[in-house]
């Protein structure tokens, strides 16, 4: 690339001082709502963009955008796929099961196995019943033999997280997975309890994936809200930076109920974790099934992507809306280019010869010849159609190619406007790229 030497024939290396890595930290905003089952991302609709991609996903990578699943002439498939081939390695996706690809019914040796894309992502929300979290059993299995404990229901979902929990302890005692034997909690206060095991505890767990927020969300920018017949019944915010979700309005009993934690934030994971079990309106909705339930924090994002979640259409009254923002750190390089006086001024544009010579090189069995006494036309800048004068060389820049150091072509840095370049003039371009 441009510098003062050209160290490799057409192209110029980059100095030392020409080449700066840094890392841009940003804060992307995220906005989710969701209404009777359906989550809205940032207030759009993804299938406008790409009709692949459900409402309130991201399509990752962008494949697949707009495709068509077949052709309309000849019926091909013209969505792009994943596939491996099934053989000795037994190389295969997550989503076959080892039974399924061991089975000569199901895949011969040889045989295609196909996936799909596009891979998108969404926000899911699991309600974890109140109640004990697991149920001792015992196995007279040879290899197995004696008892275990066996997980009831969804409840391994937040036991999974026990020690991620434990972790952010420093930050809030709120974190403390099973604060019952050594309680640190207020009545008044902290969850409406007085000591707790998250295991056994009622919750709606909100999992958030890093590709909404990057590297980790950022503290104090969490939002919560809950609304009933389009009106703002509660609100919960992480004002103290620390991971607790405290209730900072409410529109029943909110003399009682502000300043309560209504569950933690698991900053890093991209976890929300809500065990507040207040009521916060008197309408009601039907929640987990049941009809006349007043909404409580441990109903928020009901419908949200949920395993046996409520069928569409079902909770009309009731509205979550969950905003943050992510801290992402995105790796730059900034490169500068350098055009020198006296370089960098010959075009191989054949528009740039005058009109009416022979340009196009003899070419026989015997010969290859091109022609060196070319003319080039005068383009520098004139009132007059025909000026008279010196020629003066110049080129406009438009592009420039950055290329490893196997002189690969690896990008290119295309200018808004041409510069004009002439021999008494040198630039240097601030090349900046993304990764």
């Amino acid at each position: 690339m441009p510098s003062h030497v050209p160290t490799y024939g057409n192209f110029f290396k980059f100095k030392k001082d020409d080449v700066f890595r840094n890392r841009i930290k940003t804060f992307p905003k995220v906005n989710f709502f969701i209404y009777t089952g359906s989550v809205y991302y940032n207030n759009e609709n993804q299938k406008k963009a790409n009709h692949h991609t459900p409402t309130g996903h991201i399509n990752l990578y962008e494949l697949n955008v707009f495709r068509n699943l077949h052709s309309a002439s000849d019926g091909e498939v013209q969505m792009i796929y994943p596939f491996v081939t099934k053989q000795g390695s037994f190389s295969s996706f997550k989503t076959v099961s080892t039974s399924d690809f061991d089975s000569a019914a199901q895949f011969a040796y040889g045989d295609v196995v196909k996936s799909q894309y596009p891979l998108s992502s969404s926000i899911k929300r699991t309600r974890i019943a109140g109640g004990v979290s697991a149920i001792q059993e015992s196995s007279t299995d040879e290899r197995f033999h004696g008892t275990y404990n066996r997980m009831v229901r969804n409840k391994k979902f937040v036991v999974a997280l026990k020690n991620s929990f434990n972790e952010y302890v420093k930050h809030s005692h709120h974190y403390s997975f099973d604060d019952t034997t050594n309680p640190r909690s207020s009545m008044s206060h902290d969850m409406g309890n007085n000591g707790w095991n998250k295991a056994n505890q009622e919750m709606s767990l909100v999992e958030i994936p890093s590709i909404f927020y990057g590297s980790s969300i950022k503290k104090g920018s969490v939002i919560l809200q809950i609304f009933m017949t389009g009106a703002l019944a509660a609100e919960a915010r992480d004002i103290n930076k620390n991971g607790e979700l405290i209730q900072v309005s409410g529109t029943y009993n909110a003399a009682k109920h502000n300043n309560k934690v209504v569950g933690t934030v698991l900053y890093n994971e991209g976890f929300v974790a809500l065990t507040g079990s207040w009521d916060v309106s008197q309408q009601t909705e039907t929640f987990h099934g049941q009809a006349g339930q007043e909404p409580r924090w441990v109903d928020f994002a009901e419908g949200a992507n949920e395993d046996n979640g409520p069928a569409r259409d079902i909770l009309e009254n009731a509205m979550f809306r969950m905003s943050f923002k992510g801290v992402n750190y995105v790796p730059t390089v900034t490169m500068m280019a350098h055009m020198p006086k006296g370089e960098l001024n010959n075009s191989t544009n054949p528009t740039v010869y005058k009109k009416s010579q022979t340009k196009v090189p003899v070419t026989s069995s015997f010969r290859y010849q091109e022609f060196d006494d070319l003319l080039f036309e005068k383009l520098h800048h004139s009132p007059y159609p025909d000026p008279t004068g010196s020629y003066n060389k110049q080129t406009y820049v438009s592009k420039i190619g950055i290329y490893d150091d196997q002189r690969r072509l690896i990008a290119v840095a295309k200018l808004a406007n041409p510069v004009r370049k002439t021999e008494n003039r040198d630039y240097t371009f601030k090349l900046k790229m993304d990764f």
